[in-house]
């Protein structure tokens, strides 16, 4: 089985094909914040910020980010941006810094009291020790009351049924023509799958919506064949049995559906 150890988002020339600051749909950016708002949630650690989509909406909706990815092709998209929005609005707070999640109390020292796609972390099964490193880390940054929110592919589907269900949840503009799966195994077990999306760009490697000057790029990514209520029962163990724990699909409670694109996890420290 090839080895992934290096970060498949440190790349900039996949960064761009996969829509690098391609706006948010207006029904995710709605559940987002009514999950942040809800909860009175002022600060925000987006600990997978990549380019800066979510931080930006964060940011427009008058909250304190700190931003932090490990990958330095993400992070570029987010610096050129500060600028811009401290051009826009003076009193924003946003740092941006580059932060691994196995080593987050160490690479943010300071940072404190934050109310807030891990499966492209490849870990070994059943143990999980880099899950449960990172989510400890998390649960370090989380005060009391902090919600904790974090989403991944339906892998459920890929394993069960051989394909990912591509639907567009996250974005204003579809720009995934297909997704095709592979699945590699080790002892006779699913210990990683690859995911690639035929992205549809324009001519200078940007997402598009000119069907003149589009083209279709293959990007492949990495991730780890991890069920949702394994990563849930992961979750609760994690940050204990008193947090309040709830699974969404597609940005709606989860009420057993298949043709589910994206979970979202929601555990509130209480």
């Amino acid at each position: 089985m090839e080895n992934w150890t290096g970060n498949p988002f440190d790349d900039s020339e996949a960064v761009s094909h996969l829509g690098a600051l391609a706006r948010r749909s207006s029904e995710y950016e709605e559940w987002l914040l009514h999950q942040l708002k809800s909860r009175g949630c002022t600060k925000v650690l987006d600990v997978a910020c990549g380019t800066g989509v979510d931080s930006i909406t964060l940011l427009n909706n008058n909250m304190e980010v700190v931003s932090c990815d490990d990958a330095e092709a993400m992070l570029c998209h987010a610096r050129k941006e500060r600028p811009r929005m401290k051009n826009e609005s003076h009193d924003i707070s946003w740092d941006i810094i580059r932060a691994n999640w196995l080593t987050l109390q160490e690479d943010l020292p300071g940072y404190r009291d934050f109310g807030s796609s891990i499966f492209h972390l490849i870990d070994s099964l059943p143990e999980l020790p880099l899950y449960r490193q990172c989510l400890t880390n998390f649960k370090h940054f989380l005060k009391p009351g902090g919600l904790l929110l974090i989403d991944h592919r339906n892998m459920d589907s890929i394993l069960d049924r051989g394909f990912a269900v591509n639907k567009n949840v996250y974005h204003e503009i579809d720009t995934v023509k297909s997704i095709s799966t592979n699945i590699k195994e080790k002892d006779g077990s699913p210990a990683l799958v690859e995911i690639t999306y035929d992205m549809i760009v324009d001519n200078t490697g940007g997402s598009t919506t000119n069907r003149k000057d589009e083209q279709e790029v293959p990007v492949t990514m990495p991730l780890t064949p991890l069920r949702v209520h394994k990563f849930g029962d992961l979750l609760k163990e994690v940050f204990g049995e008193k947090c309040e724990y709830s699974l969404y699909g597609d940005l709606r409670p989860f009420d057993g559906e298949k043709e589910i694109a994206y979970f979202q996890h929601s555990v509130e420290n209480i």
